[in-house]
């Protein structure tokens, strides 16, 4: 069988080897090393090996069901999976609400996208200024309110550290999901729109029974990216309350961090990261099942 070698052919064989080559480096053997280290101590300082078998994976089963720490940090993780899908539905409706073209529709466009383009560390350095509880403009506008009484050290509360954190996501990420989703609108057919519109639809039902349908495989693609990234959040609580007060807000990532940076225990944490590896696994899937059965019954 003959082969034959063409410019096009010679560009796409360019472009796809290298994210191949990327991910050969830097995924597949990356996972295949930390699944080898799992299974051992392992001090990169001294390069001392210690092979342990499964004594990592029952420290770490261990620490999942008994540690308050580690049970506080699952249950974290697993609350950014709704954040992300209400974030998703946020952004969903200000792109339809842009879409509309109402005035500056651009310029709002622009005002949602900017903490998406803007360095992470920057960002929540803003959003942590905000909530300054001496500084801040959140307690500064309770103030001219009348309101002191809701006052807060908003990401010193062991009520509302966590909540302070799930805002940040959402507000910063709601531009980018703003972007994918505007893009799949437009590829609705405008005659739609304009049935709808003879037809007298409110914006709700709109958004139900045109835009959600159509829409669907971009926003399902949206919703399994989000919960895959669930368990591997990390800068937003590092950054803005360091996992604190008294770990009301830490996350898988922060943890395994920690045990690394803190502990040198590199091999505890290559167990940990397998085995939310596996668990992220199931999740994703599961959503990515939910989401086709959705689909098909819109179908």
């Amino acid at each position: 069988m003959k082969f034959k070698v063409t410019k096009r052919g010679m560009f796409i064989t360019v472009m796809l080897a290298w994210p191949l080559i990327h991910y050969l480096v830097f995924g597949l053997y990356l996972q295949i090393q930390t699944l080898f280290y799992s299974f051992k101590n392992w001090n990169p300082y001294t390069g001392k090996e210690t092979w342990v078998g499964f004594d990592n994976f029952n420290l770490a089963f261990t620490s999942m069901t008994n540690d308050g720490v580690w049970i506080s940090a699952i249950k974290n993780s697993l609350l950014f999976i709704p954040v992300n899908m209400l974030s998703i539905v946020l952004s969903l409706i200000v792109a339809l609400v842009l879409y509309r073209r109402i005035p500056f529709a651009r310029f709002y466009r622009v005002v949602y996208f900017f903490p998406s383009i803007i360095s992470i560390v920057v960002v929540t350095m803003v959003f942590s200024f905000a909530l300054n509880p001496t500084q801040g403009i959140v307690n500064g506008l309770f103030d001219l309110l009348g309101l002191e009484s809701w006052k807060r050290a908003w990401l010193g509360d062991t009520q509302t550290a966590l909540n302070g954190v799930f805002v940040f996501c959402i507000w910063a990420g709601i531009g980018w999901n703003n972007v994918i989703l505007t893009g799949a609108l437009q590829r609705i057919p405008a005659d739609y729109f304009e049935v709808g519109k003879l037809d007298g639809i409110t914006f709700w039902k709109e958004l139900l029974y045109i835009v959600l349908p159509i829409s669907w495989p971009t926003i399902s693609t949206l919703i399994i990216l989000g919960t895959s990234g669930a368990f591997t959040i990390f800068l937003q609580p590092m950054l803005l309350t360091n996992g604190g007060p008294f770990n009301s807000s830490t996350t898988v990532a922060l943890e395994m961090y920690r045990l690394v940076v803190e502990k040198n225990s590199y091999g505890l944490a290559a167990a940990y990261g397998m085995i939310f590896a596996v668990i992220g696994f199931v999740v994703v899937w599961t959503i990515k099942w939910l989401t086709e059965r959705f689909e098909t019954a819109e179908i």
